[in-house]
């Protein structure tokens, strides 16, 4: 009880804080632009912005000093912002008070499209749908993403907020995960680093009789739960789009294929038994003390981190997910598109009680400019990026410093991921966030090599290896569908979660396949649900 009302004291405070505009620590940090002395500052733009940070203030930093020069030369007046940076861990639930409360900053980021949708109908946000012709950069997402009224619009196609946005001008559509091995134990005993399923098992039983006490294939997350197997039958654990439709994966055989492999792994005590709790901390304990030696997929910078542990003495090395001949080439886990486009997950939105919209609408839309998205993404020429050959690329000495993230950091480079200028989100500009990485161990074609692990991932996976989820038509559902969705299937996809479990250990036999398919059924209408994701498509 004393947590609780201590967090709602919190939260009060941080709204307190906002609207007082005083300063802070940089945790909740607040700091004001500097007066650039305008003679003007009766028109001076003067706003209050609540966005998250990840670790760094941008404030000081050389990017976002060129930032606020930009966007007053732009606007042609001064810009005075007061800004609350809230933790990445602690956004969603902070400003969810804000906005049940209505006293919202001019500017803010809001998670979920449901909230946007929802808050935006209320009135809480400008409809920027009537503001289209002021927004020439953010139109070109737009226009760029698929199916952009149903996927970004309510059913009145209003518009409420700038959506995260991305822009790739390479054709590459790379993963930043992959399957990982102990090189060097694989090396050492001379077992071959696995390229098809049965490689996988063949690798994990040598390795179960070498080491005993360990088990070879571990997890190295919660969320990505069976994907490496899932992913080399082309299939899915929830509802996924098969390239022509959209389908329940564990209603497919090849999903029952996926928990038969896992089940003889468990059986063979070649998986660990740990594999449903582990999380890194503990991954990368097991990776780093001869414990796991197989992940069949992880996030690829860890890495990074295991190869860093010079106690350790470990060498890891990725590759491509191990493939099952029945179904090609295994499919990548979240191939990255290229081009143009929008994510409809979150988004900046302005407060319908601000004044001057139409200049803060412009300040927005200036941020999806290519100027304004390589100066973000990139930083300066000469102090963070240089051209050659026609291309842009990280300066060497940055590169080649201990800490490569860390010194883009501190310059501001969004690419960095650590300190994120502007207000955020702004659009990634994906060779910057591809390159602005060390270079890790890649194996292929019987070789381990230092390399970029995402043009690694599109090199070796090809088109083929892209999942057709990856592609699948933008949509969103109304309020009512989702609640139907969600009633519909959260029991569903709780017993198929608990089932498979229970199948991997052994206390379900796969004699009773059918009657887990009858159960599917008697609990939910499921495909009701594939129908009404597909009338969508066709819409």
């Amino acid at each position: 009880m004393k947590k609780t009302l201590m967090g709602m004291l919190m939260t009060l405070l941080l709204i307190t804080t906002y609207l007082s505009g005083c300063s802070g620590e940089s945790g909740t940090s607040e700091s004001k632009s500097e007066d650039k002395g305008s003679s003007d500052k009766a028109n001076a733009l003067h706003l209050k912005v609540v966005i998250p940070h990840f670790g760094g203030d941008p404030t000081g930093t050389i990017v976002q000093q060129e930032y606020e020069k930009e966007i007053q030369n732009y606007l042609g007046t001064e810009v005075k912002i007061d800004w609350t940076r809230i933790p990445w861990a602690e956004y969603t639930e902070k400003t969810k008070v804000m906005l049940t409360s209505g006293d919202i900053p001019d500017v803010m980021l809001v998670r979920g499209q449901d909230n946007i949708i929802k808050f935006g109908e209320q009135g809480l946000f400008v409809d920027l749908s009537q503001h289209i012709d002021k927004m020439p950069n953010y139109k070109t997402y737009i226009d760029a993403t698929g199916n952009n009224e149903q996927y970004l619009m309510n059913e009145n196609k209003q518009l409420f907020a700038f959506y995260d946005g991305y822009t790739n001008p390479t054709d590459i559509e790379p993963s930043q995960y992959a399957a990982a091995y102990r090189l060097d134990v694989f090396q050492k005993h001379n077992i071959k680093v696995p390229t098809t399923l049965d490689e996988l098992y063949d690798a994990a039983k040598q390795l179960k009789a070498l080491y005993p006490d360990a088990y070879p294939v571990g997890q190295s997350e919660q969320y990505l739960e069976y994907d490496g197997i899932l992913s080399a039958n082309h299939t899915a654990g929830n509802i996924y789009w098969n390239g022509e439709k959209y389908v329940y994966g564990p209603t497919e055989e090849a999903y029952k294929e996926a928990l038969i492999f896992l089940n003889m792994l468990y059986k063979e005590k070649l998986l660990d038994p740990a594999y449903w709790s582990d999380n890194m901390d503990e991954a990368k304990t097991k990776a780093t003390s001869g414990k796991s030696f197989i992940y069949p997929l992880l996030w690829s910078g860890y890495v990074a981190d295991f190869n860093a542990n010079k106690q350790a003495g470990v060498t890891w090395t990725l590759a491509m997910g191990a493939d099952n001949p029945k179904y090609g080439k295994a499919w990548k886990y979240g191939s990255e598109p290229k081009g143009k486009g929008l994510s409809n997950g979150s988004g900046l939105v302005i407060s319908a009680k601000s004044e001057n919209v139409e200049q803060i609408v412009k300040l927005l839309d200036y941020q999806y400019s290519d100027k304004m998205v390589d100066l973000l993404m990139w930083g300066m020429e000469g102090k963070s990026y240089e051209v050659k050959d026609g291309k842009k690329q990280f300066l060497p000495a940055l590169i080649q410093s201990d800490d490569f993230v860390g010194e883009l950091a501190k310059l501001g480079v969004s690419a960095s991921m650590r300190t994120r200028p502007g207000i955020v989100f702004t659009p990634q500009e994906r060779i910057a966030k591809y390159t602005s990485i060390p270079d890790v161990m890649f194996y292929h074609d019987g070789k381990a090599q230092m390399e970029n692990y995402w043009f690694a991932s599109d090199k070796y996976g090809g088109k083929e290896s892209i999942a057709p989820m990856d592609h699948a038509p933008k949509m969103m559902f109304t309020k009512d569908e989702s609640d139907l969705k969600a009633n519909t299937m959260t029991p569903i996809e709780t017993y198929v979660k608990e089932s498979a479990v229970k199948f991997i250990k052994g206390e379900m036999d796969f004699s009773e396949w059918g009657k887990f398919q009858d159960t599917i059924k008697k609990m939910g209408d499921y495909e009701s649900i594939l129908k009404l994701y597909n009338d969508k498509v066709q819409q």
